[in-house]
């Protein structure tokens, strides 16, 4: 049951109805938890079981660190969430790709093995609701929020069914008190969740599951294309994976709206980025954040000198890379963000172009330059993202650029449509604007013709079958 399925529309509309009915506060609540636990169990019934108990670990955790004075009980407590959470994170997730690991190591070294592989079942969100969890727990220990005491209200935090799967991750500063009262949508919430999940569904249907046969017909064969067609196909993964993602997200923030609830953006227009450091604020801003605030910040960030501080940004990205996927391309593409994070952090250090800021023309080109690089950077990081191996991503960075005439040549229409489409939203709505809340503030005439606009393109263009978000497999 996903966000663009006939399913999931009537189920949300059973839940927005039942609730408008619902008179009693704590029949609302119940009513949510119930109705989330069942949206999740659609996916899996053992897994609704798996995140059952990792909630109830760090609801009793929480509970503990309130009462519990001595700070060496404190930690003791922290160290057991931690570790109850990414401890179930990663036998789920990475269990097999340490045993492969091991097996191949003793291959290596004559020790003729088997390959150890147990083919374990990722539960969807794993890691989204881990990380939500964590938050929890430790700002709880640093006292930073209040200790949630109703185990109804924190089943829920960690289960509410719009950000289940693939997030925004909500933290509990944010989530929890918004579930300590009756949250009902006004008249200019609905239309503006209405808005954002249509825009979310229109990013989906229309563009992310129109290009993905021809991006994955690319990437299944690249050794049959040439480097013009292979370009296109890193392009179009690029646009699939934002659009894919970022229409998840608009859909989740759409369906929290429409009911009353706020969460935080998750996108802002990353590809217009100037800088690497820029993109990582832009794109999946609550994985980002989360990442800084409890990994990077922790370990030292850039308070113990310059040369901690270039191996703090390295261990985060290379742990940000192994967090999407079990597998060495991913801990790859982590590095590459890492060490592009720290060499723009040396550049604006030393700052060598001080001097040419006050030319107008100077600062254009530069721009267009910085933009180009960046995105160069991006999308050379997607094509390790997308491949299925370290070795499939560099036989088509490697005849991507390698010029080769000798292939298949292959133009996709989608590809092209969804690449002006992108490319004139990145530049021409301002980067920190909310689109949804401008919206608003038109005019009747002209909200109705953006919302037929929406409409027109999801019935005439939309893709027909439903195709299951990228993120759900991380």
């Amino acid at each position: 049951m996903i966000f663009t399925s006939f399913e999931f529309v009537l189920f949300f509309c059973v839940v927005m109805g039942v609730r408008s009915c619902l008179r009693s506060f704590n029949s609302d609540k119940w009513f949510l938890l119930v109705a989330s636990y069942a949206f999740y169990m659609s996916w899996s019934i053992p897994c609704g079981f798996l995140i059952l108990g990792t909630s109830l670990v760090d609801y009793f955790v929480g509970v503990g660190l309130e009462r519990i004075e001595d700070e060496r009980k404190r930690k003791s407590l922290l160290t057991v969430s931690i570790v109850a959470n990414l401890g179930v994170l990663a036998y789920f997730k990475y269990f097999d790709f340490f045993l492969g690991n091991a097996s191949a190591t003793l291959n290596f070294f004559g020790l003729h093995v088997p390959r150890w592989h147990f083919a374990i079942i990722l539960p969807a969100g794993i890691s989204f609701f881990t990380f939500q969890s964590m938050t929890y727990t430790i700002e709880t220990y640093r006292r930073n929020i209040k200790v949630c005491h109703s185990l109804r209200d924190f089943l829920l935090f960690q289960a509410f069914f719009p950000q289940l799967l693939a997030g925004p991750i909500n933290r509990a500063a944010l989530l929890l008190p918004q579930f300590a009262q009756r949250m009902r949508a006004s008249y200019v919430q609905i239309e503006s969740g209405l808005a954002q999940f249509g825009m979310g569904a229109v990013k989906k249907m229309v563009i992310s599951d129109q290009i993905f046969p021809h991006v994955d017909m690319i990437f299944a064969n690249p050794g049959t294309y040439d480097s013009l067609t292979l370009l296109l196909g890193a392009i179009g993964y690029s646009i699939q994976i934002y659009c894919d993602f970022s229409g998840y997200s608009d859909m989740a923030i759409g369906c929290a709206r429409m009911m009353g609830f706020h969460f935080n953006e998750n996108f802002q227009m990353p590809y217009s980025s100037l800088s690497i450091t820029e993109f990582w604020r832009r794109w999946h801003i609550s994985l980002s954040s989360w990442f800084r605030d409890y990994l990077y910040i922790p370990l030292g960030g850039s308070r113990k000198g310059t040369g901690r501080t270039y191996v703090n940004l390295l261990v985060t990205m290379l742990l940000c890379g192994l967090w999407h996927g079990s597998s060495w391309n991913f801990v790859f593409w982590g590095g590459l963000n890492g060490i592009a994070l720290a060499i723009h952090r040396i550049w604006t250090q030393a700052d060598p172009l001080a001097g040419f800021k006050e030319s107008r023309l100077f600062l254009f080109g530069w721009n267009l330059i910085a933009r180009a690089l960046t995105l160069g950077l991006v999308l050379v990081g997607w094509i390790f993202f997308r491949a299925h191996s370290w070795s499939s991503a560099g036989d088509y960075l490697g005849r991507m650029v390698g010029f080769h005439h000798d292939g298949i040549r292959f133009i996709s229409p989608y590809i092209l449509a969804s690449l002006l489409v992108v490319f004139l939203a990145h530049l021409l709505v301002p980067k920190d604007c909310n689109w949804f809340s401008e919206l608003l503030k038109r005019s009747v005439v002209v909200r109705a013709m953006a919302y037929a606009a929406l409409i027109f393109l999801i019935v005439c263009f939309g893709a027909t079958d439903a195709t299951p978000f990228i993120y759900f497999q991380f």
